[in-house]
């Protein structure tokens, strides 16, 4: 065989290898937010970047508003390798790791920027431990906010307010241990329902980030809204540790470091907006109080114990430490 017949077929054989060598790995990531929402701003960020930085190899697909399934099946998916990534509530991680329903002790930490120091910090260091032992691999923890509490009956400046009303909360046990240890008549509706069933009357309140009262039009029927920051939710970027240990360590390096900006970012529209909804429903005629949140903490001694009880004591102890520390 001729030398220039060798050098032909071997250009026809890179042309026809080519495109597999060099095709885009596609990791999909699903979560609940709506396409309107910061998290799928910042997601679209991670994905863009990712994308550029890994010069195509890897494209993030994204699918947003619960395309792929409800919260817990899409973190069910990852878990078992049938979906490479997620932004995932607290309060379904809690579900396979108990620890992470510590994030939502009720008037645990000052603020925002007291949260950062604790998620950042000494939970990111303790919770991947856990979260590798479920076959998952935590990236960082994105912002959902911190929840209030909105009602149709009248204003709420103290626990005794809450007395009697029935308030709507998601089907997660701290949530729900709060408002009873306030005295409110917790009842589930499926997130779906809620904006029927606020117009409705079927439930006198709700809990929710200012965020979603204001892209739900809450405030339609729920004319009183109290900022009692009474507990913090979050959206949890993982990955499954199959896809992960697939990636080469600069692969790596990109996805972590562009979570981190991604969260950062989503952190940045949340609050920012959060400042301007307050304002644009107070513009509307809604009342909202920030009252003194001192008598609100000082009623949160049987859910604290129902928390001890399910996440254990000595992770009940050890978030309050952190939370201490990082005042």
């Amino acid at each position: 065989m001729s030398k220039k017949v060798v050098v032909a077929l071997l250009v026809v054989a890179c042309c026809f290898w080519a495109p597999a060598a060099f095709a885009a790995r596609e990791l999909r990531l699903g979560h609940f937010g709506s396409e309107n929402h910061p998290s799928h701003t910042a997601a679209k960020q991670f994905a863009a970047n990712v994308e550029k930085r890994t010069n195509g190899e890897i494209k993030i697909v994204i699918y947003p508003n619960n395309a792929l399934g409800s919260p817990p099946e899409v973190l069910e998916q990852v878990i078992l390798g049938a979906l490479d990534m997620s932004l995932s509530g607290q309060d379904q991680l809690a579900k396979h790791v108990a620890l992470f329903d510590a994030v939502s002790i009720p008037f645990s930490i000052g603020g925002y920027d007291h949260m950062d120091r604790v998620l950042d910090g000494p939970f990111k260091e303790w919770a991947s431990v856990e979260v590798g032992k479920v076959g998952l691999v935590y990236l960082s923890s994105w912002e959902w906010g911190f929840r209030q509490i909105t009602n149709s009956k009248h204003p709420i400046k103290s626990p005794d307010d809450v007395k009697g009303l029935k308030i709507r909360t998601p089907p997660a046990m701290s949530y729900q241990a709060a408002i009873e240890a306030l005295g409110g008549n917790v009842q589930t509706i499926a997130f779906g329902e809620l904006v029927m069933a606020m117009r409705q009357g079927v439930v006198d309140g709700q809990e929710n980030p200012i965020s979603v009262i204001y892209d739900l039009k809450l405030y339609e029927s729920q004319k009183f809204i109290t900022i009692v920051n009474y507990l913090y939710s979050s959206m949890t970027h993982v990955v499954s540790k199959s896809v992960w240990d697939a990636l080469t360590t600069e692969q790596r390096t990109i996805l972590q470091e562009e979570s981190d900006s991604a969260r950062l970012l989503m952190r940045k529209l949340v609050r920012d907006e959060e400042r301007k909804q307050i304002e644009a429903m107070r513009s509307m005629g809604v009342q909202i109080d920030q009252p003194d949140l001192a008598s609100f903490k000082a009623k949160m001694g049987s859910a604290y114990e129902k928390i001890k009880k399910n996440i254990g004591e000595a992770n009940f102890n050890k978030w309050m430490e952190m939370a201490e520390a990082t005042k």
